[in-house]
């Protein structure tokens, strides 16, 4: 790099700018043309650290200040290794392999004994847990309406997708093969602006319809439909997907995530009513889904209305909220009134979370937070309902952005033996010794850990739960 030179010395610097980008999307202004002009802005964002070896030169470090104009509030003194993260990459030498043998994706046996992974769906709603089950199973299950006469046509949600995407060709296939596919690209999917661009204007080259963001709203719902029709108009069953997850086969493998596949014809319609909204041409009203924008705050007010009340007739009011982040006031006060009610409430939240427990008006909330070699991704709510619960997937985390900026998708779990499987998974994670904390009232993470029970490592044991469903299979 420097020919002719003899080096003297070396030292590390990383620079964090401002990533932030404005879109108004209110405007009559092309959305496309504004990301595409403003995401090239991150490179020359305004400094917001500057982060060097210590052990640099005092002459040198002022050199580089008034090179990148970077100010005194901005530095932030650090060791020779800043990018901590690419260590991970390294072999840990302490580990044996049987430590650090991860669970990997398993095939279902249900589907592999089956020609038709649409045979499945129409007899019986199958529910993915990723990554004990292998994203595979939807990409089978997308070439199948590639290939399917009756299939006429395939929609999507694309939120954030992999580089060189499986799930992005077989939907181009479907186009090349007469398919009529339509796609909802979320243009304003942070750090994601110029893949989802690129991929989408290399999906409209191949046929498919194409429609880009609302203006004043991100779509966070991560839904799919087939549309199938039979050319005798005798009536044949269309599918709908609904996940908790991105249609990304590559975060399938990191992220705990779950996904319904169902052929139940009243939540196939609600999907199709949402793909109708997105597009702005209907007002639907959803009889099963829960839609932020639509009916999922006024739901979630009655269900946890009725759990307050079963709880005031001595019926036993519980809840159990999974999700990532817990931050909306509003949702956060219904839970304290629900406690100071006497309803049971126990929150699985693995990122940010505003409620305080341990206090006079949370004295019956309990907070579990799970970390461990995948990332809890899942967002799964339980009501009990005097012993019938009432169970749901799906996209929102209870955040003010994701229950009044986005439009986010919940669906009911209908199947008995599914609901066993997402109680099962719960309790195990409730359970959980080795790897889960609790929070408590200073907010602070507090391990479980408790030599005298049996340890309990929600992640693996659950793995271990579902390849013995998977093994037992006739």
């Amino acid at each position: 790099m420097f020919p002719g030179y003899k080096v003297d010395s070396s030292y590390c610097i990383k620079i964090s700018r401002d990533a932030d980008i404005l879109i108004d999307d209110t405007s009559q202004t092309d959305i496309v043309e504004q990301v595409r002009k403003k995401v090239k802005k991150r490179k020359i964002g305004a400094v917001s650290r500057f982060v060097y070896d210590r052990s640099m030169p005092t002459d040198f470090l002022h050199f580089l200040m008034e090179v990148f104009s970077i100010k005194e509030n901005e530095l932030s003194p650090d060791n020779i290794h800043l990018n901590m993260e690419d260590l991970r990459l390294l072999p840990n030498p302490n580990q044996t392999p049987e430590q650090t043998r991860k669970p990997q994706p398993m095939k279902l046996r249900c589907l592999n004994s089956q020609e038709s992974v649409f045979d499945y769906i129409q007899r019986k709603d199958l529910l993915l847990h990723y990554p004990y089950h292998s994203f595979e199973h939807f990409i089978h299950f997308l070439y199948e309406a590639v290939q399917d006469p009756m299939t006429s046509e395939i929609m999507v949600t694309q939120y954030r997708v992999a580089e060189n995407s499986e799930v992005i060709h077989a939907l181009i296939a479907a186009a090349q093969n007469r398919k009529k596919v339509t796609v909802f690209v979320e243009l304003k999917a942070r750090f994601d602006e110029e893949h989802n661009l690129s991929t989408a204007q290399m999906m409209e080259k191949a046929g498919i319809h194409i429609i880009y963001s609302i203006p004043g709203l991100k779509v966070h719902a991560k839904v799919a439909l087939v549309l199938r029709k039979n050319k005798k108009e005798e009536p044949v069953k269309s599918f709908a997907y609904i996940s908790t997850g991105n249609f990304n086969e590559k975060t399938a493998t990191l992220y705990a995530d779950s996904g319904l596949f169902t052929s139940d014809k009243e939540i196939v319609k609600d999907v199709y009513h949402l793909f109708r909204a997105i597009q702005g041409k209907k007002k639907p009203k959803f009889r099963h889904l829960l839609v932020a924008q639509f009916n999922l705050i006024s739901s979630l007010q009655e269900l946890i209305a009725r759990e307050i009340g079963l709880a005031r007739q001595g019926k036993g009011g519980r809840i159990i909220l999974k999700m990532n982040a817990l931050q909306d006031p509003e949702m956060i006060n219904l839970l304290y009134h629900a406690s100071q009610q006497g309803v049971e409430i126990d929150l699985i939240v693995r990122g940010i979370c505003c409620l305080i427990p341990n206090q006079p008006y949370s004295r019956n909330i309990r907070i579990t937070r799970l970390v461990d070699s995948f990332l809890e991704h899942a967002r799964i709510w339980y009501f009990g309902n005097a012993g019938d619960p009432h169970l749901f997937l799906g996209s929102p985390d209870w955040m003010c952005r994701n229950l009044y900026r986005r439009i986010e998708a919940v669906t009911p779990v209908y199947d008995k033996d599914l609901k066993d499987q997402i109680v099962r998974m719960l309790d195990i994670q409730l359970n959980d010794n080795q790897k889960a904390c609790f929070v408590n009232e200073r907010l602070e993470n507090v391990f479980k850990h408790n030599k005298k029970e049996k340890p309990v490592r929600a992640q693996y044991d659950f793995y271990n739960y579902l390849k013995k469903e998977n093994e037992t299979f006739p």
